[in-house]
């Protein structure tokens, strides 16, 4: 017999819940931002590297599905959707109040416009930025290197090694992809 997690008919998950509860219990400081968040987060089945931050006020839905690489740092009043799943490469910082929705609706009749779930997965590869207010949309793959400014919408999959902007969001000028340093 398998268990699934409750799922009341009002649509919340009270696995999630109770998770996002026990996350924002801690205060916000360098020591549960960096070592008792994470630690908690990987017990409860968000699958998360070493030296990983997570700031206070995250709200996470369908934690299972999210894969975060090392040194990610997920700042506060953010809000990731992983419906399909969200996986964040190596060395990515969030800006504050940023969204990653996986999920969305078909278009439907006319009689009601909001149609089907449709979920498909959000990739940021290494070392991006996601500035502050930035929405990323279901489907999405935001290339490696890459920056993108505050108060974007990405909608669609963007190059990598580039400052992208605005609402749609667009690549506007490529960066310099960093040379091997021998130290």
């Amino acid at each position: 017999m398998i268990i699934k997690p409750w799922k009341p008919a009002f649509g919340f998950n009270l696995d999630d819940v109770m998770f996002n509860f026990v996350m924002n219990l801690l205060p916000d400081n360098k020591f549960s931002n960096s070592c008792v968040r994470p630690y908690i987060a990987r017990i409860f089945g968000l699958k998360c590297g070493t030296e990983c931050e997570i700031r206070k006020n995250i709200y996470f839905e369908g934690r299972r599905k999210i894969v975060l690489g090392n040194n990610v740092y997920l700042n506060r009043q953010s809000y990731f959707d992983a419906s399909n799943g969200i996986i964040i490469g190596d060395n990515v910082r969030f800006g504050p109040q940023t969204m990653l929705i996986a999920g969305s609706h078909e278009i439907g009749k006319p009689w009601m416009r909001m149609g089907g779930v449709l979920s498909e997965k959000i990739c940021i590869e290494e070392g991006c930025w996601i500035c502050a207010r930035v929405i990323i949309t279901a489907g999405v793959t935001i290339g490696m290197g890459s920056v993108v400014s505050a108060g974007s919408v990405v909608q669609r999959s963007m190059p990598p090694n580039y400052v992208i902007t605005g609402n749609p969001a667009r690549p506007v000028s490529a960066l310099e992809e960093a040379a091997d340093i021998v130290v």
